[in-house]
């Protein structure tokens, strides 16, 4: 869930994972061929591939950290609980106002008063979307915000001084400062999604409905036994709390495997009613598993995963097309920097230049995304093309060179033993020193964990052991499912059940600008290894209040300097297929939301 995507973004923005079926910037989506509306077949059953160990897991919309995935959320919670500002439409970036709860936002006061007005939409219950609903999100957001996966401190809700209803329909809050508009509204109001107060208000199963969520202690209870039910997702199609929906579906069936059975809502309020009679996700282990299923025709909509990429024509030839989604995100290797057993060593900038030194992008582009990739050097995006891309990110700061990171190393007091495994020689802070907290004899040994079943992240962190390894530096391997990965690669405080070092679930999908807020300012919920640069900080600060690209470039050159994480290559989600008789699914939205309830088939 960070800025231009969300996704847990600056508002909002969130994890990603980078799938086997990655495939490039080289590469452009294609679309569905043209299907005249009238050509549509109502009814029908589409089946859905889910990422390789990316099942749903959790239901209600304001998510924990450590649940937190773009799949989580735009494959599973929006389809139920639509978000108030819904992003993405034909393929690009920005807002679609059709599929949002909002109807408009408006600015004054100089930008600090910002008033929501709502559509006149109804939960499938019969009672009305309103601004209490609005106000029963934000009550139950302030106490808890720490937890939820769109925080970042002095941000929403921090940001927000005042906030209420003015009407049933109308909700106002009351800014601090003026902010920019275009990030506000896509960053900031694309993390509120209306829930529906008149059900979800209260503390037990057995109690009443009432306005507990009215104080702040009553507001925590509430919060409590709401996450308490989530998060038994054995009794997701019982439990009387997920059954008012006011998204274009419901749910039949689901099992904790990760197998989902939507059909249609039928009381739902937009414009798009589903076409099709019922929507299945269906859970997979690796995208081997995916792609056997796929082959044998019980799959509409899935993935290539790259190692198959031979197979692509044979594929077609059954009835697919093929449809790269390029999501508006980043892929990184996040370093933990509040682990004290490798805080020391990750907390030296040299370090951290000498290990994205190491990354052989254009060689793992090559050789594991069969140049359907492109190269990444800092924060924001290279693909798709955006105007927020400084031209300090158009070439490596630190490009791949072996021998560049052993020279760092070696003039920073290391033994490097190539093929071995290098240890400080020279302790101290002096400058041909190790650095502060690394003594004596200690080694450059790391530990990365990654997301399994995900073929490409497998090779990919290989050949980055190979390659790390001729500098002296080791790097112990270990894969467990994404939604582990991501569950494990938490803000830790160095805390010792906190024990990983280098984590890699994928990376980050934006929602809206792409600025840093959710990703390196001190306390972000998504600033998994606890980065802290105060220069960093400001400058995000400061892109925030501003439109100038002047200053949102000072933020992204500085990151890019400072190296706070490895950039590996930037690759679209994932190598979508489509099967031919399935129309309304291209072009894909680039922060993740699927919207089934617009797909149909012809025949």
């Amino acid at each position: 869930m960070a800025a231009l995507l969300l996704a847990a973004c600056g508002g909002s923005s969130s994890a990603k994972p980078k799938t086997s079926s990655s495939s490039t910037g080289s590469s452009s989506p294609s679309s569905s061929p043209s299907a005249s509306p009238s050509a549509a077949r109502k009814g029908g059953t589409v089946t859905f591939a889910e990422g390789p160990g990316q099942q749903p897991t959790f239901i209600f919309p304001m998510v924990p950290s450590a649940e937190a995935s773009a799949f989580n959320i735009g494959e599973f919670e929006n389809l139920l609980y639509p978000p108030l500002i819904w992003l993405g439409k034909n393929g690009g970036v920005g807002i679609d106002w059709a599929d949002s709860v909002a109807r408009s936002v408006t600015y004054s006061d100089g930008g600090r008063t910002v008033t929501i007005r709502l559509k006149n939409w109804n939960w499938s219950d019969g009672q009305p979307v309103s601004s209490r609903d609005l106000e029963f999100f934000m009550n139950l957001l302030e106490p808890t915000k720490q937890q939820y996966i769109f925080y970042s401190p002095g941000e929403f809700p921090d940001n927000v001084v005042s906030y209420g209803p003015k009407g049933p329909k109308t909700f106002v809050l009351h800014l601090n400062a003026a902010y920019n508009r275009t990030w506000f509204t896509e960053d900031e109001l694309s993390q509120i999604t209306p829930i529906p107060q008149h059900v979800w208000d209260r503390v037990s199963s057995s109690g009443k409905v009432g306005n507990y969520d009215q104080t702040r202690a009553g507001a925590k209870k509430v919060y409590q036994y709401l996450v308490a039910q989530a998060k038994d997702t054995r009794t997701y199609t019982t439990n009387p709390l997920w059954k008012v929906v006011d998204g274009a579906w419901r749910m039949e069936s689901f099992t904790t495997s990760g197998r989902v059975v939507f059909v249609p809502n039928s009381h739902y309020s937009g414009t798009d009613k589903a076409k099709i009679n019922k929507f299945v996700e269906l859970p997979f282990t690796s995208d081997t598993a995916e792609f056997n299923v796929l082959r044998s025709g019980s799959i509409d909509v899935g993935y290539l995963p790259t190692a198959d990429l031979a197979q692509r024509r044979a594929v077609e030839a059954q009835g697919f097309r093929l449809a790269p989604l390029q999501v508006f995100g980043i892929n990184y290797i996040e370093l933990n920097l509040t682990n004290p057993a490798v805080a020391g060593i990750l907390k030296q900038l040299y370090v951290r230049q000498a290990l994205q030194h190491l990354v052989d992008e254009q060689g793992i582009i090559k050789s594991v995304y069969h140049g359907f990739a492109t190269p990444e050097y800092g924060p924001v995006p290279t693909t798709p093309a955006s105007r927020y891309l400084s031209p300090l990110a158009h070439k490596p700061p630190y490009p791949f060179s072996v021998a560049a990171a052993k020279h760092l190393l070696s003039s920073h007091g290391w033994k490097v033993v190539p093929n071995g495994t290098d240890t400080c020689e020279r302790p101290g802070t002096g400058p041909g020193d190790c650095g502060a907290g690394i003594h004596r004899g200690e080694p450059l040994s790391l530990n990365l964990l990654f997301s399994a079943g995900i073929s490409t992240m497998q090779s990919q962190a290989e050949i980055y052991k190979s390659d790390a390894s001729e500098a002296g530096v080791t790097i112990n391997l270990r894969s467990e499912p994404f939604n582990s990965v991501v569950a494990d690669v938490r803000p830790c405080s160095g805390s010792s059940s906190c024990a990983w070092e280098l984590g890699e679930y994928g990376g980050w999908s934006f929602s809206g600008v792409p600025t840093g807020d959710p990703l390196f300012i001190p306390g972000a919920a998504a600033n998994a290894g606890g980065y802290d640069n105060p220069a960093v900080t400001r400058d995000i600060r400061a892109s925030l209040h501003s439109s100038s690209l002047a200053v949102f470039y000072r933020y992204e050159d500085t990151v890019i300097r400072q190296a706070p994480w490895i950039w590996v290559p930037d690759t679209p989600l994932q190598l979508t297929l489509v099967k031919t008789n399935l129309h309304g699914v291209t072009p894909q939205n680039p922060f993740i939301y699927i919207a089934p309830q617009d797909w149909y088939f012809t025949h």
